[in-house]
């Protein structure tokens, strides 16, 4: 029997039930947060429904590290599955500090497209290394998904904003847009979610360089220069931003940003990066 045979053999049942919970919690908070465009009360348990949803989906990633030994995103569906968590969390932040929750219905739905996929794909995974455990690396990625989270819902805002301006250009706006928060607000959550992305990934690549510097012994890795350039971006744009940039262009440039991102997490990780690969 293979390690990986061993791992599968280890992974409890209940794990999966716990993530198929903490789906359906956030699938409730979509649908009552769809209702509430219709009738705004509807809106009151949606922070309540993402709170359970993501105590479930915590159990379910705890569950799963104790499963392989090690933490739960150094694979694919591990990863995929933290992602979906970050997603929730970044989610009820915003919901709660900016109480803008007519915004809810089109950022739940990353959420629960990523903590499915996490769901529904193999829990296979390599036998756990020295590298691969430890405070500083389970910090570093931790941080690194957060600012990925944090970007998500910066590109999904940046498109909602884009859309709300041409509707109201265009003197088009429907009940669905004349429930969505005045562009002002929404541009303030966009530069809450970019600032949260902007900290926690530099902290994250600050922790990933001392990691890479005790077990690696080098900083060469295509991962690095992509995370800096992403910090680069999206620094220039909160600056931009602060200096007085119209909300457009910085809606275009958060979604380039985006773009970039989901490229340094997908097609980097999979085919050009040394050591960041899933495992």
């Amino acid at each position: 029997m293979t390690a990986a045979d061993k791992i599968a053999r280890r992974s409890p049942m209940r794990s999966n039930i716990l993530g198929w919970v903490a789906v359906l919690l956030y699938a409730g908070g979509e649908a009552l947060s769809i209702r509430s465009l219709v009738r705004p009360r509807a809106h009151a348990a949606v922070p309540a429904l993402l709170a359970a949803g993501l105590i479930a989906h915590f159990a379910d990633l705890q569950a799963r590290a104790r499963a392989i030994g090690s933490v739960p995103y150094r694979t694919l569906s591990g990863s995929m599955l933290l992602f979906g968590w970050m997603l929730a969390l970044a989610c009820l932040a915003l919901l709660v500090l900016h109480r803008e929750r007519a915004v809810a219905p089109f950022l739940i739905p990353f959420v629960i497209l990523f903590s499915a996929a996490g769901l529904m794909l193999p829990l296979s995974a390599s036998p756990a290394t020295p590298e691969t455990r430890g405070a500083l690396f389970a910090l570093h990625v931790t941080l690194a998904i957060l600012a990925y989270a944090a970007f998500t819902f910066s590109f999904v805002l940046s498109l909602l904003y884009i859309v709300q301006n041409r509707q109201i250009r265009r003197a088009r706006t429907g009940i669905l847009f004349a429930r969505l928060p005045a562009l002002d607000s929404i541009g303030r959550m966009n530069r809450t979610s970019v600032s949260i992305g902007l900290l926690a990934l530099g902290v994250s690549v600050l922790l990933g360089m001392l990691w890479a510097r005790r077990v690696w012994g080098s900083l060469v890795d295509p991962k690095l220069g992509w995370a800096l350039a992403t910090l680069a971006l999206y620094g220039f744009l909160l600056w931009m931003d602060r200096r007085g940039w119209e909300g457009r262009r910085v809606a275009l440039l958060s979604m380039l940003g985006f773009g970039v991102m989901i490229f340094s997490y997908t097609f980097v990780n999979l085919y050009t990066a040394t050591e960041h690969t899933f495992r």
